[in-house]
């Protein structure tokens, strides 16, 4: 099924919520990450971070991909300009977010000259023989910039999906739930 106006398809609806609430719980993760001490247990959840920053890059890119081809949704009510112009840009930096802070965290891995692993299987080997810190910093500092952006702009989003819903009372968060809709309805 393709996305229309009336409704999307039960993948977008799939992708946009298993990729939102994933890269949710995982800056979450990361940030909690950030203030713990070094040792086995840090250690042992920074690698199932890697591991599921990789799964969340894979679904990224395949959400990606379907947008790049179908285009965002269209929208099912009447908003000011200013409002299609902030929501287009925090979907497009979302998009964008998803696919780069993951590839920002294996730079970082890989500047650090440690393997990436998903769920202890080699992706990616030791390709440097010592740390280059120049890359683990870039892909430090860009991983953690963005953490943060990406809890804004996902608050961004949320708020306007809360707004559609309660202020506007039109059908777009319904949609997004997977619902038939009909477009310029009220709630």
């Amino acid at each position: 099924m393709i996305d229309t106006r009336e409704q999307l398809s039960p993948l977008s609806v799939a992708l946009h919520w298993l990729i939102g609430l994933a890269m949710i719980g995982m800056v979450i993760f990361g940030l909690v990450l950030e203030d713990m001490p070094k040792g086995d247990t840090k250690s042992a959840l920074i690698a199932l971070n890697m591991s599921i920053g990789v799964l969340v890059l894979v679904f990224a890119a395949w959400r990606l991909v379907r947008r790049m081809r179908l285009g965002l949704p269209e929208h099912v009510g009447i908003y000011r300009a200013w409002e299609l112009g902030l929501a287009k840009v925090i979907h497009y930096f979302l998009l964008f977010a998803t696919i780069a802070l993951p590839i920002s965290g294996i730079v970082m891995t890989v500047g650090r000259a440690r393997p990436v692993d998903v769920f202890g299987m080699p992706l990616i080997p030791k390709l440097l023989a010592e740390k280059n810190v120049l890359l683990a910093n870039a892909g430090g500092a860009t991983h953690a910039i963005l953490g943060k952006l990406i809890l804004l702009a996902i608050a961004f989003h949320i708020a306007g999906a809360l707004k559609h819903h309660i202020m506007d009372r039109d059908v777009t968060l319904r949609r997004m739930l997977g619902a038939r809709i009909e477009p310029n309805k009220h709630v």
